[in-house]
């Protein structure tokens, strides 16, 4: 798909009005010049908090790369502002659009529903499932802490995925109380960005020592030294080492330092080698042997999601490190 070189057109709305005032900002769009598809792969739930710096519904959503997304990931979008109130079960303020991208030659364009919404979480329910297509998966991505509170359970019952970044955690041990009881929830797929940013480092320990599984690793001590504020991702990467190896689990010593390099992440140190994960991947340094890197992928925040939107399926070594964590 094209880059995020957008087009929108923008109507207020009313819940009851959502489908009707999208049919018109369509068949408004067909009447131009350019030949306009309507493209959609899934539907995305954009979870936001309240926030009085977000006065109109245009702002909800505008510090997320939401164009870049699903310039990327086409996606029915439903950006939802909720606050828990012991209100009247609907929302008191909606409004829709049609973002388009490409080129005049191949334009395609998708659709964003935003809601503002004051009602018991019960009620939440059925407003999702009046917006949310049946035909497409359905990904929630919670944009806020985690660690102030757990996904609400509507969200849980209509979708397929949960994405959250939990670097965004202030208090890591909350946000992890909030993910581990959906280990085992078949319905719901967990995708963590932070994990995605620990894969250099996983696959440069595999390459040094080879699989988590193997002999080399029996009985191994692993210390990790993480900078301020990356504590879930040392977290993340102790639970993967303990948790291949359940019946005989590596012992993993995690440090937070009070200061670090601007661009150090991660330095682990396992027997005589010490690797450093840094942005722009990992440095190894063997006793024994030459210093080699590992590259981190050169992508966006945009690009990341997309591919976890994409990725509907498990990630059973995250599902492990989770579980280990939980012990």
């Amino acid at each position: 798909m094209a880059g995020a070189v957008a087009d929108r057109a923008w109507r207020d709305s009313a819940p009851e009005a959502i489908e009707v005032d999208l049919a018109t900002l369509w068949r408004e769009a067909g009447q131009g010049d350019v030949a306009i598809a309507r493209a959609v792969m899934s539907n995305l739930i954009v979870v936001r908090a309240p926030s009085g710096n977000r006065r109109a519904l245009t702002d909800i959503a505008g510090d997320l790369p939401l164009d870049e997304v699903v310039s990327r990931h086409p996606s029915r979008t439903i950006v939802l502002e909720h606050c828990h109130r012991d209100t009247p079960p609907a929302p008191f303020a909606a409004g829709v659009g049609i973002v388009t991208f490409g080129p005049p030659t191949a334009r395609y364009g998708v659709e964003l529903i935003v809601v503002r919404s004051a009602c018991p979480e019960a009620s939440l329910l059925s407003i999702l499932r009046r917006v949310v297509r049946g035909d497409v998966p359905t990904t929630v991505w919670w944009t806020e802490d985690l660690s102030d509170g757990p996904p609400f359970d509507p969200l849980l019952t209509i979708g397929r995925q949960l994405l959250y970044d939990s670097r965004q955690w202030k208090d890591v041990g909350r946000g992890f109380a909030a993910v581990v009881p959906l280990i085992d929830n078949r319905r719901v797929d967990l995708a963590d960005l932070n994990w995605r940013r620990l894969a250099p480092m996983r696959r440069a320990l595999v390459h040094v020592r080879g699989p988590l599984a193997a002999i080399a690793w029996r009985g191994v001590t692993v210390n990790v030294r993480h900078a301020p504020g990356e504590m879930a991702i040392a977290s993340l990467l102790a639970g993967w080492l303990r948790g291949e190896r359940r019946t005989d689990p590596v012992r993993v010593a995690v440090e937070s330092l009070l200061t670090s390099d601007a661009d150090t992440i991660l330095t682990v140190t396992v027997g005589d080698v010490t690797a450093t994960q840094t942005p722009q991947g990992v440095n190894v340094t063997p006793a024994s042997a030459p210093p080699f890197v590992v590259a981190a992928a050169k992508e966006s925040a945009a690009d990341a999601i997309a591919a976890e939107l994409r990725a509907l399926s498990p990630d059973r070594a995250l599902l492990s490190a989770l579980r280990a964590l939980e012990n």
